[in-house]
């Protein structure tokens, strides 16, 4: 896949945007980042006179972006103007630059209100990205792929899983991993100890899942945008309370390391291969089925 869906992605963290303009890569959209004194804004990044992309060496001037190649100034979203460039929606949560390409009625499947809802409580903190050499579609599918949990990252079991639709259109992914059994004083029987796990895909490229036991829960948002030319930029967003921000050096070094087990998995399968999906790969048909309602932008 080369053109991004339509719905909601994750093309940048904010510390990634540290320049008064950025080229972004959104498959085969070429998108640039403008900071100005109302925040950070998302625009085409195709010069309308000859196609320069202004987020290469384009500067801002007079609420303008001027063109590296012959200096026009192209407006900002502005579109009855002969040179401007479309703007696109920007839903900035803590660290996470969100962007959204399209303006359908079905595009958002709940996920602004979700994410401003998580905003206090959970305030996202960049905690991984890196380039995957992977069908995008994958990371975000992983969350409904059940058995991968224990054979991959070693959970010891995965206890009552099922995927259902969500109230706004999002696919929900829950269940609960059985982490260990501690021994009770007395020998009675051992108290298990579960962490629950709720995903909410709300698009093909993004999916934010609540993990841990009740109270404690850590948000994890996990996308993955793809390249033009094969592969994809993966990012993971991690929320927690304030009285668990010490905790985030080892969340962060958790989400690189299961990030790094399933690369080893992903890098090496065979795109010429026919799956032969069973029962037990029916939440990842209906993640599939889901992300078919989402048509591709060129």
């Amino acid at each position: 896949m080369t053109a991004p869906h339509s719905g909601w992605h994750l093309p940048a963290f904010v510390s990634e945007l540290t320049a008064e303009v950025t080229p972004l890569e959104l498959g085969t959209r070429r998108l640039v980042a403008v900071r100005d004194e109302t925040g950070i804004r998302v625009f085409d990044a195709d010069c309308p006179h000859r196609g320069a992309h202004l987020g290469y060496g384009g500067r801002l001037a007079d609420g303008c972006l001027v063109c590296p190649f012959h200096g026009r100034r192209i407006g900002l979203g502005d579109t009855s103007k002969r040179l401007s460039v479309a703007e696109h929606h920007v839903l900035v949560s803590g660290d996470a630059v969100f962007v959204r390409l399209s303006d359908g009625p079905d595009d958002d499947r709940g996920f602004t209100r979700a994410i401003k809802e998580l905003a206090d409580s959970h305030p996202l903190t960049a905690a991984v990205s890196r380039p995957m050499n992977a069908d995008p579609l994958l990371i975000v599918e992983n969350a409904f792929d059940i058995d991968h949990f224990s054979e991959v990252h070693k959970v010891p079991r995965v206890h009552a899983m099922a995927h259902r639709d969500g109230d706004e259109g999002e696919l929900v992914m829950e269940g609960e991993f059985i982490m260990a059994s501690m021994p009770t004083k007395g020998g009675g029987p051992p108290r298990v100890v579960g962490s629950r796990f709720l995903a909410r895909a709300y698009s093909p490229g993004v999916v934010v899942t609540l993990f841990g036991p009740p109270g404690r829960e850590q948000v994890i948002v996990t996308a993955a945008v793809p390249y033009e030319k094969g592969g994809c930029a993966v990012r993971v967003a991690i929320g927690v309370r304030d009285e668990q921000r010490d905790e985030l050096p080892l969340l962060v070094q958790g989400s690189e390391r299961a990030l790094n087990e399933d690369a080893v998995i992903w890098e090496r399968l065979n795109p010429r291969t026919t799956p032969r999906l069973d029962a037990r790969d029916a939440a990842v048909v209906a993640y599939r089925e889901f992300c078919a309602t989402f048509p591709e932008r060129a």
